[in-house]
């Protein structure tokens, strides 16, 4: 995986033990909930593969929670009070009902499952395949955003 990693730039820290992903994962959620996602991701992201951070503890979640621009303290009550923990269970459940047993997992199109750290060969071989499915069925991509067509038009 760090061969993999070092081609596209990433430096990834290899964990001594398993890391429990909840507590970010409710972080993460709590940081979404007052639109500040995307920054706490990151942040994450960054800290658990880029500086090997344990990032299930409540005081590294805290350090990035202030990172991403996010209330550390409310992030903290929220996670320790399990606010997202139903919302975490439901989607762990919808994810075991489609087969889906690791991370990251893609589904792409309804249709296809991609799970797992692959090459950018794997997700190249799946698009060229509907890209080919589409041709053939005389489907036309919708642009994202655009509302469904109606029933037989």
């Amino acid at each position: 995986m760090r061969r993999l990693g070092s081609e596209v730039g990433l430096t990834l820290h290899h964990h001594e033990r398993l890391i429990n992903s909840r507590p970010a994962l409710q972080a993460a959620e709590f940081a979404r909930s007052k639109g500040r996602f995307a920054p706490m991701h990151r942040a994450l992201f960054q800290a658990y593969w880029d500086e090997g951070v344990d990032v299930s503890e409540l005081g590294v979640l805290r350090q990035l929670a202030e990172r991403a621009g996010v209330d550390p303290e409310a992030m903290a009550k929220s996670v320790e009070a399990d606010d997202y923990g139903d919302y975490l269970d439901a989607r762990r459940a919808e994810a075991e009902d489609l087969m889906i047993s690791g991370i990251p997992a893609h589904v792409i199109a309804d249709r296809y499952l991609v799970m797992g750290a692959q090459p950018y060969q794997v997700f190249e071989r799946v698009m060229n395949q509907l890209a080919v499915l589409r041709r053939v069925s005389g489907e036309t991509p919708l642009p994202p955003g655009s509302p469904a067509p109606p029933p037989g038009g």
